[in-house]
């Protein structure tokens, strides 16, 4: 029998008493989602309900290995292009696509859960200025004035 710890893991059925909190004794291995990857299901001895290892992570329901997801991933965050991360990583475009959707999803919900109650005082625009600002060869005479980086445009004063 194995001895792999699975306190990283909680039982995802919103009806069990022991829903989302992780480091219980209430999981227990429950055969193989797949044998070949190593992938276990486990079972909730709280309600009895079955699921895979990967519930409720952004790989929930692929084929992609661990490897392969951290190499689109990895790509994906460096700027590559989708097609070409399809092409170096090995897999089609659909599946880059439908990884970095999966991905994003999953990651504004871990940000939703955990950046909570935050209040802003002050908020700096500065390099949203210089990435979408006007460039300077495509401004015409008159606009040539206009408000630089960190000022405010509001009514003018004169």
């Amino acid at each position: 029998m194995e001895d792999r710890d699975w306190s990283a893991f909680a039982c995802p059925n919103p009806d069990c008493s022991a829903y989302g909190q992780r480091g219980g004794d209430n999981l227990r291995p429950h055969g193989w989602s797949s044998k070949a990857r190593g992938l276990r299901c486990l079972r909730c001895t709280t309600c009895g309900k079955n699921f895979s290892e990967r519930a409720g992570t952004a790989l929930f329901r692929t084929q992609l290995s661990d490897d392969q997801a951290l190499s689109i991933a990895q790509h994906l965050v460096e700027g590559t292009g989708v097609r070409a991360t399809g092409r170096l990583c090995g897999v089609s475009l659909n599946t880059v696509l439908r990884f970095a959707l999966r991905a994003g999803d999953h990651a504004q919900a871990f940000h939703d859960e955990l950046v909570q109650h935050v209040r802003l005082h002050q908020v700096q625009v500065d390099e949203a200025w210089s990435f979408v600002g006007k460039k300077r060869q495509a401004l015409r005479p008159e606009q040539a004035g206009g408000p630089g980086p960190g000022q405010l445009v509001g009514p003018r004063a004169d």
